[in-house]
């Protein structure tokens, strides 16, 4: 499901572009939630307590935090959220490259602009989706873009992700992780540990060196497996593809 964040201190804008939204994805295979801040600092609020969205809609012009600022704040926790700016003033389409911004829309053009932007928008996120692990439950929501996943560890019933900034856990056996992984650049090296083959900087018998300088020993049972992999991974790499 979809999670969408729709930030403008205008009410009768908000529950226009919602509908438009809803009407959007009515008959799709795909679902949204949406929820709507009129103010850009309670946005954020909910953002630094873990609140995260796949799409943000943010009105450029809104008193105290405008929403150049808010992408910014947003691009300091989310290097892979995708921003939309909302304006009434299409002189400010520049600001989005500052940000990294998906594009932006014209409020008076919003009906007709919007069905052709969410086609845009829903095709890269499709194309991206395969590059990220999400943790969701009743109350977290979470991406983890797979080039900051270090290694995964068993820790009780919970699996313990090592990013390159900070660790994370979500309560599932590591055999469920590695399915639900589903590409090509894990690898299971003892029976508690999985490896991101691009964090694997150096491989010496059955030691491994990771780009955040541990070392993790892969077992008898798992080494030939895993050198064969690193290879395959290294070529692939190497041929660009």
């Amino acid at each position: 499901m979809l999670r969408i964040a729709l930030v403008d201190d205008e009410q009768e804008f908000l529950e226009q572009m919602k509908g438009l939204l809803l009407d959007w994805f009515e008959g799709r295979e795909e679902f949204c939630h949406i929820d709507t801040f009129r103010k850009a600092e309670l946005f954020y609020m909910e953002s630094t307590e873990g609140k995260a969205y796949d799409i943000c809609f943010l009105d450029i012009n809104m008193p105290r935090m405008d929403g150049r600022e808010l992408a910014m704040k947003i691009r300091e926790q989310d290097e892979d959220v995708y921003i939309v700016f909302v304006t009434s003033h299409s002189r400010f389409v520049k600001v989005g490259y500052q940000v990294g911004a998906f594009d932006f829309i014209v409020k008076e053009e919003a009906g007709r602009e919007l069905p052709g932007l969410m086609e845009r928008l829903l095709r890269a996120y499709h194309r991206h989706a395969k590059e990220f692990y999400t943790i969701s439950t009743y109350c977290r929501y979470e991406k983890i873009a797979y080039r900051n996943i270090i290694f995964i560890y068993k820790q009780g019933q919970n699996a313990m992700f090592v990013l390159k900034d900070r660790e994370v856990q979500e309560r599932k056996a590591l055999k469920k992780v590695l399915e639900d992984l589903g590409g090509e650049d894990f690898v299971l090296v003892e029976r508690g540990y999985i490896v991101n083959l691009s964090h694997i900087v150096r491989i010496n018998a059955r030691e491994l060196l990771l780009s955040n300088g541990m070392n993790l020993t892969v077992s008898k049972e798992h080494i030939k497996n895993v050198r064969e992999r690193l290879g395959m991974y290294c070529m692939y790499k190497l041929s660009g593809q």
